[in-house]
Formats: structure tokens, C-alpha cells, sequence
């Protein structure tokens, strides 16, 4: 125990919340962390095999939820986040890897932990960058879009195993496709055990939700299968499952996997760690702590390099298993270690006893997860909202079902990058009148605004930089030019613009001279400090004589009628 308080007061101990936590841990914790640990590694199970299947590496499901827990549990910030392998990093390999691995299953596996260690090599770069703050990059109406879509491309995957079935195509509407064509080869026992899988999964979270309905899917699957001899029939299972754990490698790659890679990884890390951070940060909020994104962004990288390293793949932080590992009681990421070494024992004493699990319950169990991934009632939001952000939903959502995850992924971060620019580029601005000495309202929105005779009074809203300088040029020369009686005052509220550069400078400038040829001020209200000073500095408004900069839009006014 002195160890472990050495540690935890050294540096080391400060990028190690994992270890601060064990110095201050309650034995009161430890019956319902490991009783919740037990569960959720009895439950990573059957999702682990369902996802790893789902990319083509059924055992890297299983072996991603081992070391990186640990890895997670030392480093993370969160006491309640648990990673693993979950439907984006799966679809994301299965749909980028398979094409690159050219059905070979052993480079598949190998590009697959490549990948892992390529994005936690990104984390931890962006974390020691302090780039916490991209989980805000992509805007929530992109966030739904890609998720309805990422579900409908994991559901149709799964037709071919649920209907047993062929199935085949590039793209997700090309499968389905296939998929019809073929229906007439349906096996109905297949059919009916992954609907059976489905409606279980989905009824215990409605009705029963402290039941793991996976673990009851996986369990009857199995018995099913072996009482009625239906593998013998032609149900496809998941046959042998080699026993043991995995083994420490380090995959070298060529420099064309690497090219090949990065685009996935950066995708993986864009989307992952905005899910991740919302996830973490709700369960932080119902418990009252907070979390920190840079930290987060280093947890993540160790613990997907812990996967890649140990013949796994790509991780991330699970809604669901942190539910899960909630709801039983867990308090800390002990949980975490204790599911990591029930998996562990799973994969050295119980192989044996999944041989006859079905691949229709592993379609099942993922579809489940797919339903799960989409939120009807925020998509309704956005289709009374309409605007801008139904249509990047729609855009991201038609972009990973019609041409693929990568692509949709790219829409999404162009359409958001195309809103940033277009707000940026375009601002709100308004003209104002005056409710009280110090109130001014946009004369637009507030019947008792008054417009002051011989002023103009305007508004911007947003940085004044070289892309919407033009516009803001164009829009006070006409508010001037507009102006019926003799102006003695142009007034700018200033209170929303929060940076400015050299050519503002030289805007206002040309600006304020055309002013003061007609006769007419130009105030600047309510600028901030160091706007003020950067525009000082740029600006040689001292020769002009007259006063520019006010604290208020009241003292403006009352300047004037000096």
C-alpha cells in the first residue's frame, strides 16, 4: 500500500488517475465492484464474439477485452466508462479492412491490430497536444445521421447469417440486394433462432433491464443447437474456439497498409472519442465528478495500443456495458479489472462450451446492438426542426448507407466544416434602437426600440477577420447610405465581436475616414479589452481627434448629445 501511495503522489501518479483512485478506495466498494465486474465480463462474452464475427475476426472481439480494460482502468479519468470493442469500430474494420486483406483471414486479423495501434498512437499524440476539445467538432445532427446509417449497414451484414443465406456487394444497398435475390434459400430454423435472440435482447431491456439479455440469447442459442442437433442440419455455428490468451505481438507494417490505414484511423479517432466523451461525461455528471478530455484522449490511446499489441482491435467506450456495469453496482474501475480476468478464464477454461453457439444468435445479438444505436426521438427533433441540421443527418446517414462508413464519415465533417465556415463568413448582425438609457434591442424583434434621430446604431455578431470583412464593408456603407436625414453618429456594438486582425483594421480605418470627411463619428461600444488593444495597435485612431472607444452603448449616446 505505500507503493501504491508513492505513486500516487509522484508525476507518474498524476497521468494515472487509475492508481490515485486505489490509494482513496473504500472496501465497502469492493463486494458490488466485483459483483458487477463478474456480470459484465460474463456479458462481454457473447458481445464480443458477435462483434469480432461481425469484422471477420471473431477471437480479436474476445482478446480486445482483456488488457485494454486494465489499460483503460489506470489511465481513464472516468471511474465508470468501460471500453471494448462496440458496433463503429467493428463495421469500421469489417467494411475498410476486408477489402485490403483480400480474404485472407490472417491479414485481416494483423491489419486489424495494426489499425488499433495506429489510432491509440493518434490519441496520445492528441492528447500531449491537448486536442480534447475535437469532441465537439462534429455537430450532433451528423452524430444521429451516422449512427441510423451505421445501423441499417451492420443489420443488413447480418441478413446472410440470420436467413442463412449467401450474401455479397461492395456496398450496403448492393447486399441487400443479394440478399433478396436469395431469400428463396432462406433456412427458416436460422430465421427463427436469431428472431427468437432478437426478441429476447430486446424485451429484457424493455421490461426486464437488470436482465443481460445477450448472455440469455448466447445460453439458449447453445442449448438449442445441442438438444435438437442442429448444427447436424445445417445451422452454421461458431465451431472451435482455440483455448488460451492472446499473445504479445507487434505488427509490422509496409508503408502502403500505413497509407491505406490512416484515413480509417483518423475517422476512428474523430468519432470514437466524440462517443466516448459523451458517454463518459453523462455517467460523470449522474455521479458528480468531471472528467478530462486530454486524459480520456490518453486512456483511449494506451488501451487501443494494449489491443494491437495482444491480437485485438480497435476499442472504445461501450453505452451499453457502462450501463450495465452501472446498473449492478459498480463504483469504480476495479469493475473493469475483474471483468477483464472473467474473460481471461473464459478464453483458458471455457471454450469448449461455445463451439455450438450459432451464428444467427451472433446476428441476433448485433442487430439487437443496431436497434439499439438508433435514437428515433432525436431524429424526430431534427425532422421538426428541419434546417441545417435535418439535412446533415440525412446527407451523413444516405452517405454511409449508399457509398460507405469512410465516406459518410467525410460528408459529415465537410458538411460541418462548410457550417463553421458559413457562420463564420456570414454572421448575425442587426440594427438597434433604444428601450432604455442603457437597453438596445434589434428594432426587428422589439416594437418598443426606438431609432435615434441622426444615429445609426448596428450590430455584429461574430469575429471580424479577412473572409467576412467584405460583408461587414458591405453592409455598413449601406446601412450609411440608407440613412434619410444627416448622420452625426454611426454606434457599434461591439459586444459579440471576439477577435479581430489586420484587415478589420483596415476596414474600420477606411471606415472611420469616410466618416469623419461627412462629419459623422463612428463609436465602437462595449469592444473587449483585448480586441480594444489589438485594434489600437493597427489603427492610428489618435489623429482623428474624436473619441472612439466607449465601455457602453449608453455613454455613446450620451457622448453624442454632449
Amino acid at each position: 500500500m505505500k507503493i501504491v501511495e508513492n505513486i500516487a503522489r509522484s508525476r507518474l501518479g498524476r497521468w494515472m488517475p487509475g492508481v490515485r483512485l486505489i490509494q482513496s478506495y473504500e472496501l465497502s466498494w469492493l463486494p458490488k465492484d466485483l459483483a458487477s465486474g463478474i456480470t459484465l465480463g460474463t456479458l462481454m462474452v457473447p458481445v464480443g464474439l458477435a462483434y469480432g464475427e461481425m469484422a471477420g475476426v471473431p477471437l480479436a472481439g474476445l482478446y480486445a477485452g482483456m488488457l485494454p480494460l486494465i489499460a483503460y482502468a489506470l489511465f481513464g479519468s472516468s471511474r465508470q466508462l468501460i471500453v471494448g470493442v462496440d458496433a463503429t469500430m467493428a463495421a469500421l474494420v469489417a467494411v475498410s479492412l476486408s477489402p485490403l486483406a483480400g480474404g485472407d483471414a490472417g491479414r485481416l486479423a494483423v491489419m486489424a491490430c495494426l489499425l488499433a495501434v495506429l489510432i491509440g498512437l493518434i490519441y496520445i499524440m492528441g492528447s500531449f497536444l491537448r486536442l480534447g476539445f475535437i469532441a465537439d467538432f462534429l455537430a450532433k445532427p451528423v452524430i444521429v445521421g451516422f449512427m441510423h446509417g451505421l445501423a441499417l449497414v451492420i443489420a443488413v451484414a447480418q441478413l446472410p447469417n440470420l436467413l442463412g443465406v449467401k450474401g455479397g456487394g461492395e456496398t450496403t444497398v448492393d447486399q441487400f440486394v443479394t440478399v433478396c435475390r436469395n431469400l428463396a434459400g432462406t433456412r427458416v430454423t436460422s430465421l427463427c433462432i436469431g428472431a427468437a435472440c432478437i426478441a429476447i435482447i430486446l424485451s429484457c431491456r424493455r421490461w426486464f433491464p437488470r436482465i443481460p439479455g445477450q448472455i440469455v440469447a448466447l445460453i439458449g442459442g447453445i442449448l438449442v443447437v445441442n438438444i435438437f442437433r442442429l448444427d447436424q442440419s445445417g445451422v452454421a455455428v461458431i465451431g472451435n474456439i482455440p483455448r488460451g490468451l492472446p499473445h504479445f505481438q507487434i505488427p509490422i507494417p509496409s508503408m502502403q497498409d500505413i497509407q491505406s490505414l490512416l484515413p480509417v484511423a483518423f475517422a476512428a479517432v474523430l468519432l470514437g472519442f466524440s462517443d466516448t466523451v459523451v458517454i463518459a461525461g453523462g455517467f460523470a455528471s449522474r455521479n458528480h465528478y468531471r472528467i478530462d478530455a486530454n486524459q480520456e484522449m490518453l486512456a483511449l490511446g494506451l488501451a487501443n495500443i494494449a489491443a494491437g499489441l495482444t491480437q485485438g482491435m480497435p476499442v472504445n467506450g461501450s453505452s451499453s456495458r457502462t450501463a450495465a456495469a452501472e446498473s449492478s453496482g459498480s463504483r469504480t474501475q476495479v469493475t473493469s479489472m475483474v471483468a477483464a480476468m472473467m474473460v481471461a478464464a473464459v478464453m483458458l477454461f471455457l471454450t469448449d462450451l461455445l463451439y455450438s453457439l450459432p451464428k444467427a444468435a451472433l446476428s441476433g445479438i448485433l442487430i439487437a446492438a443496431a436497434w439499439n444505436l438508433c435514437n428515433f426521438r432525436e431524429f424526430q427533433r431534427l425532422w421538426h426542426f428541419r434546417g441545417v441540421g435535418l439535412l446533415g443527418a440525412l446527407l451523413t446517414m444516405a452517405g454511409v448507407i449508399g457509398i460507405g462508413i469512410k465516406e459518410g464519415i467525410g460528408i459529415g465533417v465537410l458538411y460541418c466544416f462548410i457550417l463553421l465556415l458559413r457562420a463564420l463568413a456570414v454572421p448575425n448582425d442587426a440594427m438597434l434602437g433604444q428601450v432604455g438609457p442603457d437597453d438596445f434591442r434589434d428594432v426587428k424583434r422589439c416594437p418598443d426600440a426606438r431609432a435615434i434621430p441622426g444615429v445609426v446604431v448596428y450590430r455584429f455578431s461574430g469575429p471580424l477577420l479577412f473572409f467576412n470583412c467584405g460583408m461587414f464593408r458591405k453592409r455598413i456603407e449601406e446601412v450609411v447610405e440608407r440613412s434619410v436625414e444627416p448622420l452625426h453618429g454611426f454606434i457599434l456594438d461591439a459586444s459579440a465581436i471576439f477577435e479581430v486582425d489586420y484587415v478589420a483594421c483596415e476596414v474600420l480605418s477606411e471606415f472611420h475616414g469616410k466618416l469623419h470627411a461627412h462629419g459623422t463619428r463612428l463609436m465602437i461600444a462595449n469592444l473587449r479589452e483585448d480586441v480594444q488593444d489589438r485594434l489600437v495597435r493597427g489603427w492610428e485612431v489618435a489623429t482623428t481627434g474624436y473619441g472612439v472607444f466607449f465601455e457602453s452603448m449608453g455613454a455613446a449616446v450620451r457622448d453624442l448629445r454632449i
